[in-house]
């Protein structure tokens, strides 16, 4: 069976759509959605990782770090042959980078919190200047104290 004929297995759409579902509010004056911030930049380890995927040049919005890396793990089939959704990493430089032997596409604040540790914001420069946020909790929603 071709590449082109292959079934997504591994669907990072559910995950992905979850990013944006914070979006600014007068009550939230920090809270920036992915689209918001923009390009991402991954670090090395990660960046190979995308690369391998297909990706091409270093710094993506997050929608094309999931897909990118929904296309690894089925390049190295790294998804469960039963239960698709998870995907066992341990025995590969995704399970180094992200620290993990297995996790659940179907659970995205664990993706997003593997994945926000090893992505810089290309766009966003330090911690914000009212909450000193990182950049995960801009990416995933940050929330005044």
């Amino acid at each position: 069976m071709g590449a082109s004929t292959r079934q997504n297995p591994v669907n990072m759409t559910t995950a992905s759509a979850a990013s944006t579902s914070k979006p600014y509010t007068s009550d939230n004056p920090c809270s920036i959605s992915a689209e918001k911030v923009g390009q991402i930049r991954p670090k090395v380890p990660l960046l190979n990782i995308l690369h391998e995927a297909g990706a091409s040049g270093e710094t993506f919005t997050l929608k094309e770090v999931m897909y990118y890396l929904g296309q690894y793990i089925m390049l190295k089939q790294l998804y469960d042959q039963q239960q698709q959704h998870i995907v066992h990493c341990g025995n590969d430089a995704l399970g180094k980078v992200f620290g993990v032997q297995s996790f659940s596409v179907k659970d995205p604040s664990q993706l997003y919190e593997m994945l926000s540790r090893n992505l810089i914001a290309a766009s966003f420069q330090g911690p914000c200047c009212r909450c000193a946020s990182s950049f995960s909790q801009h990416v995933f929603g940050c929330r005044l104290q």
